[in-house]
Parts: structure tokens; C-alpha cells; sequence
């Protein structure tokens, strides 16, 4: 082993470990405490596609390259790119996907924007302008998505071709509005029911996962006390039954 080798399969081995994906709570726990300025405060950063596959490559040849260090030699060299490829898939596997974190996203805020839109709605505000302004209020993506139907209908679409491209997840709000237009019901109470719901929703989704990590904390704990059961129960009763049968 060579004397700079283990200090940089350390640092390899420590920025895999702590290396936050996107949508993680650390990372979104790290973002809500950084002061931003109000504006800049709208827009979440996101790394682009390009970026994250540099960023796994840069880490992947890193620890390739650590591996190879290690080892030394023509082996360490194979191994070392073996590692490397290994380390790729497994970063890439668990990267995130755009269109689910859109999704998330979209569905985070909905219930926010439900609600805005109800009061701009019952003060009798038209549905261009409580669009824009409820789109200005809210964070992106769901603002932007807002503003850009809110210019739709300005610009004198009808309220299906308005809403005809939306992602899926603001179909249903949608649809709302579209009822509500057409037909001349009052939206307000249909929007609060929908903001109850999306909440209902995200409130299930939570304890789901909540019950998903639980399997998965406890399942190391039960491995851990597997070598005691089969030591404390499995041996002797085997040993039992072989002094019973040469015996």
C-alpha cells in the first residue's frame, strides 16, 4: 500500500457515504436554513442531467482510482476499473428521476395554491388574473406552470386548450376550473375539497413511508441477532438430537 493511498480511498469511501441525491431530506433540510433573498427564494436550484453524470463519473474514477492505488499493479488497475463501473451503476441506479421529482413537486404546493385560488376566486376575481397572481405567490415549478396558463387564458385560449398541457399532476385542477367555467358552479368549495384531499394524500404517502423505513431499520437489527439464535437455540438442539441419535 502506497502512503497516499489509504488517506484517498477514506475521503472516496467518506463523500460516498455522505453524499446527499437531490430529493433527500438532508439536502432539503440544509436548503431550508440557508438564508436567500426573497426572490431568489422561489426556485429551487436543480442540478442539470449533464451535471449529475459528471458528477457520478467524477466519483466513480476517484474511487477507481483509490482502489487501484491500494492494490497496485496490473491487478489493482483491473480492479480498480471494475470498482469504478460498479460505483457508476450503483450512483446511477439510485439517481433521482426528473419527472417524479416534477410530480412531487407540483403535488407539494397544490393544495397551497387550491387554497389562494379559492379566496381570489370567491372575491370575484377573474380566473387569469387569481392564476397570476396565486402563480407569483407560489414557488416553482407550480408558479411557473400557473403563470404560464394564467397567459393562456389572457390570450384568449379557451379554458380546455388552457389547460390541455399540464402535467398530470395539475389535471385534476384542471379539470376544476374548466367544470366551473363552463358550467357556472361556484369553484371555491370544489377547490378547498381538492386542497383537503391533496393533503390527505401527502399525509398517507408520509406514513407509508415512515412504516417502509421502519422494515428497513429493523431489518439490520434482526441480522445482527441472527448469530445469537442460531448459536443460543439451532446449535444445541442439533447437537441434542445427534447425542439422541448416536447415542
Amino acid at each position: 500500500m502506497t502512503a497516499g493511498a489509504a488517506p484517498l480511498l477514506l475521503a472516496c469511501g467518506s463523500v460516498l457515504l455522505l453524499w446527499p441525491s437531490p430529493g433527500s431530506a438532508a439536502r432539503r433540510r440544509f436548503r431550508s436554513l440557508r438564508v436567500q433573498p426573497a426572490r431568489a427564494a422561489r426556485t429551487t436550484p436543480v442540478l442539470s442531467p449533464a451535471g449529475r453524470r459528471r458528477r457520478r463519473w467524477v466519483l466513480a474514477g476517484a474511487t477507481g482510482a483509490a482502489v487501484a492505488l491500494l492494490l497496485g499493479g496490473l491487478v489493482g488497475a483491473s480492479v480498480g476499473l471494475v470498482t469504478a463501473g460498479i460505483v457508476d451503476r450503483v450512483l446511477g441506479r439510485h439517481a433521482p428521476d426528473d419527472a417524479r421529482e416534477l410530480h412531487a413537486a407540483l403535488r407539494r404546493d397544490l393544495p397551497g395554491a387550491c387554497d389562494l385560488l379559492a379566496v381570489c376566486l370567491a372575491a370575484g376575481v377573474p380566473v387569469a388574473s387569481a392564476l397570476a397572481a396565486v402563480g407569483g405567490a407560489v414557488p416553482a415549478p407550480l408558479g411557473s406552470q400557473l403563470q404560464a396558463t394564467a397567459h393562456l387564458y389572457r390570450l384568449g385560449a379557451a379554458p380546455r386548450r388552457a389547460w390541455a398541457e399540464v402535467p398530470d399532476a395539475l389535471a385534476v385542477l384542471g379539470r376544476v376550473l374548466v367544470r366551473a367555467g363552463e358550467s357556472g358552479a361556484a369553484v371555491a368549495p370544489t377547490l378547498r375539497s381538492l386542497a383537503a384531499d391533496c393533503r390527505a394524500e401527502a399525509r398517507a404517502a408520509t406514513e407509508a413511508g415512515v412504516r417502509h423505513a421502519g422494515v428497513w431499520i429493523l431489518a439490520p437489527l434482526g441480522l445482527c441477532f441472527l448469530p445469537a439464535f442460531v448459536c443460543l437455540g439451532v446449535v444445541p438442539l442439533v447437537l441434542g438430537i445427534a447425542a439422541d441419535v448416536f447415542g
